[in-house]
């Protein structure tokens, strides 16, 4: 008798499982998806909302209020939109998200690159590290460093490799600045790169 019963569990606990999984894809299909994201600290216990971007091409953050581990969840997904659509050519999207003076910068490189009929391979593996490295008085300005495992590799016409290997995996150290703008939006408005390193 126990044992049907263990079983009889298991079946109704199968069901449950494939009328979740069921409701799951069917909210999924029709776009019934959170608008919010959820992290749990370590570090302080504390659950942290973050809202998800609407607009794929929105990769400016936008939290009202940021302690600083949810600022760099943002800025690490800053991090990665703004270096992938710098690769792509995606000017466009970079406008949402940069400075007027760098997205200059950046506009002016990637002009640079379509002359000369050259392209990018660019992927990041992973995040090694990301911190807080200054904040103004006022903490309208966040400076973050970022070491990364990444592959980026610059490309002729002919699709040879003129900077770069496409083979190996380089480890990366970059700081940005971000500053606070109108209606908590944050722009990213300095870069610097120290460069790949053993």
């Amino acid at each position: 008798m126990a044992i049907e019963n263990l079983i009889l569990g298991g079946i109704v606990l199968f069901l449950i499982f494939i009328l979740y999984k069921v409701v799951g894809n069917q909210q999924k299909k029709q776009g019934q998806l959170p608008d919010k994201l959820r992290f749990f600290s370590e570090k302080t216990g504390q659950i942290i909302e973050m809202k998800l971007i609407e607009n794929p091409s929105d990769v400016s953050m936008t939290e009202e209020r940021l302690n600083d581990e949810a600022f760099l969840l943002r800025a690490k997904i800053a991090f990665q939109q703004i270096s992938e659509s710098f690769s792509g050519g995606q000017l466009n999207v970079l406008k949402t998200a940069l400075d007027t003076n760098i997205y200059s910068a950046f506009e002016e490189k990637i002009k640079e690159r379509q002359a000369q009929n050259q392209t990018v391979d660019f992927s990041i593996v992973c995040f090694d590290s990301a911190k807080i490295v200054h904040k103004s008085p006022n903490e309208d300005k966040i400076t973050v460093q970022f070491v990364t495992e990444q592959i980026n590799v610059l490309k002729d016409e002919a699709g040879n490799a003129i900077e770069g290997d496409p083979m190996s995996i380089s480890t990366v150290k970059d700081v940005w600045t971000f500053k606070k703008m109108k209606k908590n939006k944050w722009l990213l408005c300095a870069t610097q790169s120290e460069g790949a390193y053993e």
